[in-house]
């Protein structure tokens, strides 16, 4: 089948990074006293991949103009880009993780600037202090004109649905922007070390977890004017989403604290088309609706789609109206450019 094209606007990626070269500078000491190292997940095997995928796609993070040439062929107009995951630095301290997620965002903000029209970055926030966080919320929305953020699915194991974090949350329905999950490693690296399993297996079981939790603490229900894409296709939950609505109709304690079936909350949410087969893609249309899924690419990695649009294409019996929605009309919409 051909590939898909929107008719009524641009086509927009919602799902994909650049590394912050000031950040990864400014942190390097504090990085290598605490034994962090930029995908250093996984066997020897994994590692020795990941730093030949680093050198491979360094000028892919570095010089917009390779990653403009990148989006023209792939016929991406407009990238929503997020810095890459490992600079989330939620392990620092509250003082550092500030400093840090304001060298992130300003950098942002005025490198995409040089091309105007073609990219809308997303920020990042402290989430291991909640005030911080907040604060830094508000400045990128205000001052840096940022239309959303990207965060974890946990805060160095806590999860992103805590009491603590829910004035976070608050602030982020009030300010009406959009929050994109998007995991930066697994909570049991032990069992996920061999076979690349951290991010084959992980990236999609950490999505479906945080997703859980969201719901299950009531995150989604306190706060229902939340705009969250779950990046991956949403993970596992959306593909088995019965099971915990049965638990729910089935069991006490699977309804405390949340007054609806999980189902309703679960289709407030937004997921991406990185699910790599027709499909699947046709099933998340078919469940959530179109209006509910967008374009994601994971630009520049290479577990990445490196042709989102023809994986559109490929979808049976999807009309205009619903490629327009996926292919860019749904991330307009969230990111208030319509």
């Amino acid at each position: 089948m051909s590939r898909a094209r929107r008719s009524d606007g641009p086509v927009i990626d919602i799902h994909c990074h650049r590394e912050c070269g000031p950040a990864a500078e400014f942190m390097a000491d504090a990085a290598r006293a605490a034994g962090k190292v930029a995908l250093g997940h996984g066997n020897p095997t994994t590692q020795a991949v990941n730093r030949r995928q680093l050198a491979l796609i360094r000028p892919k993070m570095d010089f917009l103009d390779v990653r403009l040439a990148d989006m023209d062929r792939m016929g991406v107009d407009i990238q929503a880009v997020a810095v890459s995951v490992y600079q989330y630095y939620y392990w620092a301290d509250a003082e550092l993780g500030a400093k840090v997620a304001r060298i992130v965002n300003e950098e942002l903000v005025e490198s995409t600037s040089a091309h105007p029209g073609r990219f809308l970055p997303l920020g990042t926030v402290p989430l291991q202090d909640t005030e911080a966080a907040i604060a830094e919320l508000r400045y990128l929305a205000s001052e840096l004109g940022m239309r959303g953020i990207e965060i974890g699915t946990h805060v160095e194991g806590e999860e992103i649905s805590s009491p603590r974090l829910e004035p976070f949350w608050a602030e982020v329905e009030a300010l009406g922007l959009v929050v994109v999950i998007h995991t930066q490693g697994a909570t049991h690296p032990q069992r996920l070390a061999d076979h690349n399993f951290v991010n084959i297996i992980g990236h999609a079981f950490e999505a479906t977890l945080a997703t859980a939790h969201l719901i299950f603490d009531g995150v989604v229900a306190r706060h229902p004017d939340l705009k969250i894409v779950v990046v991956h296709g949403g993970g596992y939950l959306p593909a088995y989403a019965g099971r915990i609505d049965h638990g729910w109709n089935a069991r006490d304690d699977v309804r405390e604290g949340v007054p609806e079936l999980p189902s309703h909350y679960l289709r407030k949410f937004y997921f991406d088309t990185m699910v790599f087969e027709p499909d699947q893609l046709e099933y998340l249309i078919g469940k959530y609706g179109a209006d509910h899924v967008v374009l994601g690419t994971d630009y520049p990695y290479d577990m990445g789609d490196d042709d989102p649009l023809g994986l559109l294409g490929e979808v049976p019996g999807l009309d205009q109206a619903n490629v327009d929605l996926i292919a860019g009309g749904n991330a307009a919409r969230l990111l208030g450019l319509i």
